[in-house]
């Protein structure tokens, strides 16, 4: 029989799905784990509602901090993330780091700085997940004197509360990005930074208190002095343009409240919103190649309407802004700042808020958390509450989460991609077939059914996307006869096999939608692998005759390697899916996260 522990943990699962958890299996065995995220946001509630859940005592919280030390072990990891040799996770939002014999007080430009926050530690925390890294199980320390010191320094001042400290993690041992195997040595990875516990932390430990009048928003641009000016303009600017205007001033201005914070930011991010055309024309044929030129082209419009602003600014202070300020490069930087930093925060009086929250945005990514929940302010204390749902030993790497987000989603905002990550997908858009049914179908489709799906890495197929394909392969006797039956009745019709003809037509029209991504994707695929074969060859060479390949650790270089990891596990999603599509659907069960 079931402990009250675990009946509970079982009700949390339930409490805590989410309709994207429900679109891949609407019914799933709330006994076992559904996914990873949905684990931790059903643990980390039972700690928040701990005096409930644990009514026999002791013996009751022990097993719910037994739950929570064997969430990673649950989900199939063979250690916690911190413990591993080969970091599959979390990283820093930004740019090149510190080699290894340099000393861990440089700075901003001395160590690898990703994007993320529960909007993405891209968006919010420092570093951000990036495939094959080498995580140290211990830290080193930040100097005195360093940009990191002084953060933290200024944060404690502020009122920052907890028992976690700037650190730099790893050594560069290992390949990132899903490097050639070709034997050619290569580059290793920068150290990361990111937050170590000071202590070790138990579940239900909160170890960040971040008060909420250091929280940066666009209510605080917009109340600032500049904010009040451009407000003013006649130039109806939004929010988030005011927002991002103020930011590519503030950061320069020495005397600005939040100067550590500008500080210890990275001078550049390696997002697929900055990169070069050449960069982004390695992706093409893949769905994020597409996201990324119409990302970029928003951001070049936004730019452009925000023009007139920068004039103004120009000419009523020409001895305070500078030109600079206003580049195009500067108005990326701030751009890409607050896509990968910044987080939802719900405030006490219920608003939710874009928020960057200092020393927070510290906190790399991974799949496997320490923390889901942090972007709620407490009423009582006035404060973020960062708190751990699972132990970290002394001196190891603390993350959090910043949601269940696909590769496409982290390198195109957040700069890096996640070597199998659990949340990968891709979109697949389905067609109505052409002919005189076709308006029988998409009277169908609207009482209830979508063309836009989605596929995952292990030949998952969603039960949403088995319906819509049996709708579009159904016989058109069979869609007029569909036509006079409620909504309900016609999801229950294509919910299984219609009938060995109508499966195979309908298992043929997936196969060639996702056929139709894949053949692009292995191209791209295969571009990637000639070039770093190619930049192989030319550093075999420089070392046989005595030379030294010149290349650095630069955005440029960061997204290559993230591009491989993402290419690589679209390649798998598509062909696990084709896969399935040729053997027939599986059952939901055998599609469980």
């Amino acid at each position: 029989m079931s402990s009250p522990v675990l009946k509970a943990l079982v009700a949390a699962r339930q409490k805590c799905l989410t309709e994207d958890e429900a679109y891949w299996d609407p019914k799933p065995d709330f006994t076992r784990p559904v996914s990873a995220r949905n684990e931790a946001a059903a643990l980390s509630w039972m700690l928040d509602h701990q005096a409930a859940v644990c009514r026999g005592g002791p013996a009751d919280v022990a097993e719910l901090r037994a739950l929570c030390a064997n969430y990673c072990v649950r989900l199939g990891a063979a250690t916690p993330p911190e413990q591993q040799a080969e970091e599959q996770g979390g990283e820093e939002k930004a740019t090149a780091a510190a080699a290894d014999s340099e000393p861990a007080d440089a700075g901003p430009d001395g160590a690898v700085h990703g994007t993320a926050g529960e909007a993405a530690v891209g968006s919010g925390p420092e570093a951000a997940a990036r495939g094959g890294l080498t995580s140290s199980s211990s830290g080193r320390s930040f100097g005195a004197g360093s940009v990191e010191e002084a953060l933290q320094r200024w944060c404690t001042q502020r009122g920052v509360r907890g028992a976690a400290s700037p650190a730099l993690f790893g050594r560069g041992g290992g390949q990132r990005g899903g490097g050639s195997s070709s034997g050619t040595a290569a580059q290793p990875p920068p150290p990361l930074r990111g937050l170590r516990a000071d202590t070790a932390v138990a579940p239900g430990d909160v170890v960040l208190h971040v008060p909420a009048d250091l929280l940066i928003s666009y209510e605080t641009a917009k109340k600032s002095d500049l904010g009040k000016v451009l407000s003013a303009l006649p130039l109806d600017l939004s929010d988030d343009s005011i927002a991002l205007i103020w930011t590519c001033v503030e950061r320069h201005e020495p005397e600005a409240p939040h100067a550590p914070f500008w500080a210890a930011l990275p001078h550049s991010f390696s997002t697929a919103l900055s990169a070069s055309q050449e960069d982004v024309a390695l992706l093409e044929g893949t769905p994020l190649h597409g996201d990324a030129v119409r990302a970029r082209q928003h951001l070049s419009e936004a730019f452009e309407s925000s023009s007139p602003a920068f004039r103004s600014l120009l000419g009523a202070y020409p001895d305070y802004f500078k030109p600079e300020w206003f580049s195009w490069e500067s108005y990326l930087w701030a751009a890409e700042l607050w896509y990968s930093y910044g987080i939802q925060v719900q405030f006490a009086s219920g608003d939710i808020r874009t928020c960057l929250a200092p020393y927070l945005g510290l906190m790399n990514h991974h799949p496997l958390p320490h923390v889901v929940h942090f972007s709620k302010v407490d009423p009582e204390t006035g404060c973020l509450r960062v708190r751990a749902f699972r132990p970290c030993e002394a001196g190891n790497q603390l993350f959090l989460s910043y949601g269940p987000y696909s590769n496409a989603k982290l390198l195109l905002f957040y700069g890096f991609a996640v070597r199998d990550n659990p949340a990968d997908e891709v979109e697949l858009v389905l067609q109505v077939p052409p002919g005189a049914a076709a308006t029988d179908r998409r009277a169908l489709l609207a009482a209830g059914l979508s063309l836009e799906h989605r596929l995952r890495a292990g030949g998952r197929l969603a039960p949403p996307l088995l319906s819509c394909a049996r709708l579009l392969a159904a016989p058109p006797p069979l869609l007029k006869q569909w036509r006079r039956m409620p909504p309900a009745e016609v999801k229950a019709a294509v919910a299984a096999p219609i009938d060995a003809e109508s499966e195979a037509v309908a298992m043929g029209l997936l196969g060639d939608a996702i056929e139709a991504l894949l053949r692009p994707a292995r191209d791209c695929a295969a571009r990637l692998r000639s070039q770093e074969v190619g930049k192989e060859a030319r550093e075999g060479f420089a070392a046989a005759v005595g030379g030294e390949e010149q290349t650095a650790v630069g955005p440029g270089t960061e997204l290559r390697r993230f591009a491989r990891v993402y290419v690589d596990g679209l390649v798998r999603v598509l062909e696990d899916a084709l896969a399935a599509v040729r053997r027939g659907p599986i059952s939901p069960r055998s599609n469980a996260a």
